[in-house]
C-alpha cells in the first residue's frame, strides 16, 4: 500500500501536515496504520497525549481548573452557594458536577438541553465521586438542619477532540484541590449565619481518582486516550478508574464487542501505571499556582 506525499499540480509545494492528511482518512487507511501498532496522529496505541494542567483560572470562583489533552480542553469552575440539608443526612452537604458541550467546542454537538454525551459524562463524575468516596460531605456541613454548601462544579469544554471522561475527572478533582470555602459563624442569639469575606478553607480529599479511558476498535486492537475520530471508528469506549493507592474504585463501558477478561486485566494494568504521573501533574499545578 503506497501513500502520496507530493502534490501532483504542483510538486514544489510543501507536504501535507499529519492534521490534514488526518482530516481525510478513510477506515481501511486506519486500519493499516493500527495493524502495525501506530495511530495516523503518530502515537503508539497505548500511547497518551500530552496533559497540561493549570489551577486557579476563574478568579470568581471558588475553585477552579483548566485541563489540556492533546487538542481536548475543558475548564471547571467550582461556585458555593449556602442551602438547606436533607433531613435524612442533615449534617452533610453536596457536590453536583455538571457538564456542558456547546457547539463552539465541536460541529458534533448542537445547541440547547443537555445531549446524551454531557449527560453521561456528568453522570460518570457523579458516580465516581461517590464511588470513590472522595470528600466527606460533612464537610460541607455547617449547622445540621439549617445550613450547608452546595458545590455546583460546572465544568465547560472548550476544545472537544475526544477522550472527555478522562479531562474532565483531571479537571473536577483539581478544582476541588484548589478549592477555598470562606469561613462562618452561627449567633445563637440572632439565629443568624455569618459568612467571611475571605476565603481560606482547603477542603480535605480522601483519594484522588484517575480515569483511564480506551475505545475498542476491535478484539485485537484497544487505544488508548482515544481522540474524537478514534471514537468515531470505534465500537465503543471502556473507562478504568483508579485510586491513587492503585484500587479500581469503577469502570465504566459504553456499547461495543463483548470485553474479554484478560483486556479488562490488560486495561487494569495501563490505567494503575497512569495514576501516579497524572497526580503528580496536578500536584505541580497547584504548587505552582
Amino acid at each position: 500500500m503506497s501513500i502520496i506525499t507530493q502534490n501532483r499540480d504542483n510538486p514544489n509545494l510543501p507536504y501535507p501536515s499529519h492534521n490534514e492528511w488526518y482530516t481525510c482518512i478513510t477506515i481501511p487507511l486506519l486500519r493499516y496504520f493500527l495493524e502495525r501498532n501506530e495511530r495516523p496522529d503518530g502515537r503508539g496505541l497505548k500511547e497518551y497525549r500530552d496533559m497540561k494542567v493549570s489551577v486557579g483560572t476563574i478568579t470568581t470562583a471558588e475553585g477552579s481548573a483548566t485541563v489540556r489533552m492533546g487538542n481536548t480542553s475543558v475548564v471547571c469552575g467550582i461556585k458555593a452557594e449556602i442551602c438547606m440539608p436533607t433531613r435524612q443526612n442533615p449534617d452533610k452537604g453536596f457536590v453536583i458536577p455538571n457538564v456542558e458541550l456547546y457547539p463552539s467546542c465541536s460541529p458534533l454537538f448542537r445547541a440547547g438541553p443537555p445531549g446524551e454525551k454531557a449527560m453521561a459524562t456528568s453522570q460518570f463524575l457523579m458516580n465516581t465521586l461517590q464511588n470513590s468516596n472522595v470528600m466527606e460531605l460533612k464537610d460541607l456541613g455547617i449547622i445540621p438542619y439549617k445550613y450547608a454548601w452546595c458545590l455546583y462544579c460546572d465544568i465547560i469544554c472548550l476544545d472537544y477532540d475526544g477522550n472527555l471522561s478522562d479531562a474532565t475527572l483531571v479537571a473536577l478533582i483539581a478544582a476541588l484541590q484548589d478549592l477555598r470555602l470562606p469561613g462562618t459563624t452561627w449567633d445563637e442569639d440572632k439565629e443568624l449565619l455569618e459568612v467571611q469575606k475571605e476565603r481560606t478553607i482547603a477542603l480535605t480529599l480522601k483519594v484522588f481518582p484517575v480515569s483511564t479511558t480506551f475505545t475498542i476498535y476491535s478484539n485485537d486492537i484497544q487505544l488508548v486516550d482515544p481522540t474524537a475520530e478514534d471514537e468515531e471508528q470505534g465500537s465503543g469506549e471502556v473507562s478504568v478508574v483508579m485510586l491513587d493507592d492503585g484500587t479500581v474504585a469503577a469502570t465504566h463501558k459504553s456499547g461495543g464487542h463483548l470485553l474479554l477478561s484478560e483486556t479488562l486485566m490488560e486495561f487494569i494494568v495501563i490505567a494503575k501505571g497512569r495514576v501516579k504521573e497524572v497526580n503528580e501533574t496536578v500536584r505541580r499545578a497547584l504548587s505552582s499556582s
